[in-house]
């Protein structure tokens, strides 16, 4: 049993190993393209990247660079958006996705979140869901500890102090455990794609002889909000709402 452990062990240490030194491989050849402006080689690099299983928001930035470079929008909007959902705090993703924004034609208003929603999100966003389990399971577990110390200790300073420390334990576990949650299904839920298509309209049915709302450009954030027979009921980002084709659009 212990040989067959070993055996395991030695196995993952190789694929971690080999899996590290292939992004090193990658991220060393990715500036000489930049260099020669062989912007497809990177699109190709990256995406090969991707299909075999490695996903980073580094690569995606990278795909966004190149897509934005090549003058196809959509694709670089996308790219970012993916980027900016692994690394929400990433400086260069924001300025470079805002950058691209600039250059979507269509001047849609976005409804900005209220100020506690816009506080949790910032909140929820500091550290990646696993990060924010362990801090849940440590003040789980402080707080299971405080409630034996208050029950059964005959000491009142202690009985004191472990009530303050239930408290903190029991907010501070279940604010993370919240957090993780949100976090999770914000990179899970896939719940906001972007229209790719150069061009398409929103109508007020699933169907195409259903009434014309508007006619947007490829670039622009929608909101999913019901999927029905390969159409994609949307919300865009100044509240209005109608139906789109599903093929026009990739999720995020």
């Amino acid at each position: 049993m212990k040989r067959l452990f070993v055996v395991l062990f030695s196995i993952s240490v190789f694929c971690s190993s080999f899996a590290q030194s292939d992004t090193i491989s990658i991220s060393e050849v990715i500036p000489e393209l930049y260099k020669t402006q062989d912007y497809q080689s990177v699109i190709d690099l990256c995406e090969q990247t991707l299909a075999n299983g490695s996903e980073s928001a580094e690569l995606y930035y990278n795909l966004g660079n190149a897509y934005f470079k090549m003058n196809e929008l959509p694709k670089a909007i996308l790219n970012y958006e993916k980027a900016l959902l692994l690394s929400p705090n990433d400086k260069d993703i924001q300025y470079n996705l805002a950058f691209a924004y600039s250059h979507q034609p269509d001047n849609i208003e976005h409804l900005s979140l209220g100020f506690l929603p816009r506080m949790y999100q910032t909140l929820y966003r500091l550290f990646p869901v696993d990060a924010w389990a362990i801090i849940g399971i440590v003040f789980g577990l402080l707080f299971c500890v405080s409630v034996c110390i208050f029950l059964f200790s005959q000491i009142l300073t202690r009985k004191k102090i472990a009530l303050a420390t239930l408290l903190c334990g029991l907010v501070i576990g279940i604010m993370a455990f919240c957090c993780a949650e949100s976090r999770y299904t914000e990179l899970t839920a896939h719940e906001y794609a972007i229209v790719v298509e150069p061009t398409t309209t929103i109508k007020t049915e699933p169907t195409i002889q259903s009434m014309d709302l508007a006619t947007i450009h490829g670039g622009i954030k929608v909101k999913i909000i019901e999927e029905a027979f390969g159409w994609l009921k949307v919300e865009l980002g100044n509240g209005k709402e109608g139906w789109i084709v599903a093929s026009n659009v990739e999720k995020i």
